[in-house]
């Protein structure tokens, strides 16, 4: 099994990013506002943690990060709250069909981030180079 568990959380993870669009798009066409969506899904998010660190024991392991990880985990989180914010603004006055898309060029800022200021540990060869120029020409397919 744990050969497997990467790609397994890869699918779950690829699931629940496409039916979270769908369910928030109909929540905002039924007239809930923007940011108040943000807040109600980031509340869930932050409850369904809380819970995953108590079951697990994990909250023994909290004193132990490093101030180097937390720093990184704060800009994180601020990247995140900026997106979701932008992404529900998007998703209550676009389709959902092309906002999702558009959303997926991330990986052309990721690839450009990271060999920027990850050189050493991450591998950026022409193969990714090109698929993150082909999913961004796949955007530019769907909108037009």
């Amino acid at each position: 099994m744990s050969r497997w568990r990467g790609e397994l959380e890869a699918l779950s993870a690829a699931l629940c990013f496409g039916l979270a669009p769908i369910f928030a798009k109909k929540g905002l066409m039924s007239g809930l506002d923007p940011f108040y969506g943000v807040a109600i899904a980031i509340g869930i998010a932050l409850f369904v943690n809380i819970c995953f660190v108590l079951l697990t024991n994990q909250g023994t392991r909290l004193m132990s990060i490093k101030q180097y990880g937390l720093f990184f985990a704060i800009l994180a989180g601020l990247c995140n709250t900026v997106a979701i914010l932008s992404y529900f603004g998007a998703m209550s006055l676009g389709k959902v069909a092309l906002v999702v898309p558009i959303t997926c060029i991330y990986p052309l800022f990721t690839l450009l981030t990271a060999y920027l200021f990850m050189r050493e540990s991450e591998v950026i060869n022409r193969y990714t180079v090109i698929g993150s120029f082909l999913i961004v020409f796949g955007v530019i397919l769907l909108a037009i």
